[in-house]
């Protein structure tokens, strides 16, 4: 069987890799990297850069960077077309694994290989419930419409089914893979688990190329940022109280590294450190995923929405506790995510007075 996974992110990356090296072992798998974000800063990991090359098992991996985005003008929409279609198109994909079924140049690129179904990974939180992020009928309508004319623009015939209503609904997904599929409140053709079987078989092989080495030398707790103050949703001054609250009652818990968010910015970033000096800013540009794995030392995760508090206890290789404080917020996580979260062992606390008892 000839593969091809799609990717966007490095959570995408690293769910390719493992679905890769478990369920398609057998088969010949290549990789496509689809406008990757922060893909500048893969270089710097030497695991991202082993996830994202043939070292790691793939049989090709093809950049495809911008394709068919407003900031690739430069060459027609035909000519990238038809440059897939000379490279990709010559290897006889037979099945496609992607993480985004909404995203417009995913769509066109199962399309420009004359595919018209496709299994969906999973891309997070959001991939577990999607009702609330569904567009109306006619936001829906004007996205089909310029999906259609994209593809007059690049000579696409196809008749995949085009998704512009919310993530995860496309009618051309034959099955999901997911971590915990019995989280699901959507409706999947097929849901299919990622075992913590299939992502340690994975993890090992890391090991075996030398690249797994552990950096803290004691106690740490990660904090996963997120960019609500840059989206209005807590200010800069209530996250900074609480870094310094968390940062002064875990003192004896260990060091708080502080992971940034991609869209995090960088004047936030230095207010943090100048008003918490305790903080670690620790830009490492690995899925937090894999931090989890391959730190021993972090025993407590704490965010507020981000997808990495429900998987925390299949990536890490030691008891953790993950606390979301997203109660603490104008504007908490929208009820079925919070379920959701729940059901996986995620910690709502509703106040300090609260977390400190879940801390003590």
């Amino acid at each position: 069987m000839n593969n091809l996974f799609i990717v966007n992110t490095p959570f995408h990356l690293l769910t390719s890799f493992i679905i890769s090296h478990s369920f398609t072992a057998k088969d010949n798998n290549y990789l496509a990297l689809i406008h990757p974000h922060s893909f500048e800063k893969w270089g710097e990991s030497p695991l991202l850069t082993f996830m994202s090359s043939t070292e790691c098992g793939y049989k090709n991996v093809y950049p495809l960077g911008h394709f068919l985005s407003s900031r690739h003008r430069e060459v027609p929409f035909k000519q990238q077309v038809q440059q897939v279609k000379d490279t990709l198109g010559q290897l006889n994909i037979e099945q496609v694994f992607l993480g985004s079924d909404i995203d417009p140049q995913n769509q066109m690129l199962v399309a420009a290989l004359g595919l018209e179904h496709f299994y969906r990974y999973e891309d997070g939180l959001y991939s577990y419930y999607n009702e609330n992020r569904r567009r109306s009928k006619l936001d829906a309508l004007f996205h089909h419409a310029k999906l259609k004319l994209l593809m007059k623009k690049s000579d696409i015939h196809s008749q995949l089914y085009l998704n512009t209503s919310t993530a995860s609904d496309s009618h051309a997904g034959l099955g999901d893979y997911m971590y915990k599929p019995e989280l699901l409140q959507r409706y999947s053709p097929k849901p299919i688990k990622i075992t913590t079987e299939y992502i340690n078989q994975a993890l090992d092989l890391f090991k075996q190329a030398n690249l797994w080495h552990s950096t803290l030398q004691g106690p740490s707790i990660l904090y996963l940022s997120q960019p609500l103050v840059e989206k209005g949703l807590i200010t800069k001054e209530e996250e900074t109280k609480q870094l310094v609250y968390l940062a002064e009652t875990l003192a004896s818990k260990g060091k708080i590294l502080y992971k940034p968010h991609p869209n995090d910015s960088k004047e936030k970033l230095q207010y943090f450190q100048t008003q918490c000096p305790q903080l670690e800013i620790w830009p490492t540009p690995e899925p937090a995923e894999l931090v989890l794995a391959m730190e021993p030392q972090i025993k407590l995760l704490i965010s507020y929405e981000s997808t990495t508090l429900m998987y925390g206890n299949m990536f890490a290789q030691q008891p953790i506790n993950c606390i979301s404080l997203s109660d603490f917020t104008k504007h908490p996580m929208y009820p079925k995510y919070k379920e959701i979260m729940m059901a996986a062992g995620v910690k709502f606390p509703k106040d300090l007075l609260e977390l400190q008892e879940l801390l003590s």
